[in-house]
């Protein structure tokens, strides 16, 4: 896109989920150093708002709305919107739910995936489309800028905002010293790992490194009793802080700790963002397509042997969004894998 044809106004559209929102800041950092006077709207879920609510300091406007469930709910949205059109709107989400906020959105350019992500007839409601994805989310958020004609660095720029009073809570609640954060339930059971391995991990690390133990996580039932479960069986004195952080408390927490350990999480890319080491564990979906971005090194993948021997498939056949659903998958990993792991990073002060 030439200076004469800049965008004025831009439109993004991704409601969730946590990890997947974080991701696309960079995105958001490419459109603000390309065009600083473009306005920036971004139509976010409710839930997942609070971790990129600082980014409105920075002049982006958000709509923040609750998942549609019936036409009313997308009624209300496009009174919202009406009046307006934008120069484009980037449609970052391919799905029913938010596949059907696209229409009544007014733009001159409507920018949606190619035939890899375009699910649940996406390319119907859009009228360009990328190439088909890179291997990696981020990459693919960073596609949608190369379509307006912005340039992408080669290193991403994060620059997530932190909460002055979530950081003064944790200036308050958090050790005083470099310590550990463990992030153990994902969105799905099937992407957690089993907590006795967490709890042998721990206590592992406790003997070798003597360092404290932070436990992050949602309020949910199950989160709750798996946090309790790995606490009590490590042996380790560790802070359960499971249900009891908003998520602009888990973000400055994850900006001070020495390194994160979680399966496929939000926390990690949050975690990322800030340039702390990932001990990512990876069975389901692979690293290398919703890991850390540029920093994949400390992954653990069972991605390919869980398709190999789980699923009787070839992993350099399946499709870009292909994922092991089994509980199985994430048993593959080792404590001794994991830990070898954390050796890498704090024995030979790898950042």
């Amino acid at each position: 896109m030439s200076p004469a044809h800049a965008p004025k106004s831009i439109c993004l559209v991704r409601l969730s989920a946590l990890g997947d929102v974080v991701m696309v800041v960079p995105l958001v950092r490419v459109l603000q150093a390309r065009w600083p006077e473009a306005r920036i709207t971004w139509v976010i879920g409710k839930a997942a708002h609070p971790v990129v609510a600082g980014l409105a300091s920075e002049g982006v406007e958000f709509v923040v709305i609750d998942k549609p469930r019936r036409l009313g709910d997308y009624r209300a949205l496009w009174r919202t919107l009406k009046g307006r059109r934008f120069d484009a709107v980037l449609c970052l989400q391919a799905s029913w739910r938010t596949n059907l906020i696209y229409p009544g959105i007014a733009a001159k350019r409507k920018v949606g995936y190619g035939r890899d992500r375009a699910k649940d007839l996406h390319r119907f409601f859009v009228r360009e489309t990328l190439p088909d994805s890179p291997p990696h989310l981020v990459d693919g958020f960073l596609q949608f800028a190369e379509a307006l004609g912005a340039v992408v660095p080669q290193r991403a720029d994060w620059r997530l905002p932190i909460d002055p009073e979530a950081d003064a809570w944790c200036g308050r609640m958090l050790p005083n010293q470099p310590f550990i954060a463990v992030s153990a339930c994902a969105s799905k059971p099937e992407r957690d790992w089993p907590a006795e391995r967490w709890a042998e991990l721990l206590r592992r690390v406790h003997e070798r490194w003597q360092l404290p133990t932070v436990l992050f996580g949602g309020p949910s039932p199950r989160e709750v009793s798996v946090a309790r479960e790995i606490a009590a069986g490590s042996g380790v004195a560790v802070l359960d802080l499971v249900g009891k952080t908003r998520i602009p408390e888990l973000v400055a927490a994850l900006s001070r700790c020495r390194l994160l350990v979680a399966p496929d999480t939000g926390a990690a890319h949050i975690a990322n963002a800030f340039g702390r080491p990932v001990v990512g564990l990876y069975a389901v979906a692979p690293a290398s397509r919703t890991g850390p971005y540029g920093n994949l090194g400390f992954c653990v993948d069972k991605f390919s042997q869980a398709v190999r021997e789980l699923q009787g498939l070839d992993p350099a056949s399946v499709p870009w969004a292909h994922r092991v659903h089994d509980p199985r998958a994430m048993q593959l990993i080792t404590v001794d894998e994991v830990f070898t792991k954390f050796d890498l990073i704090l024995s030979r002060g790898e950042t």
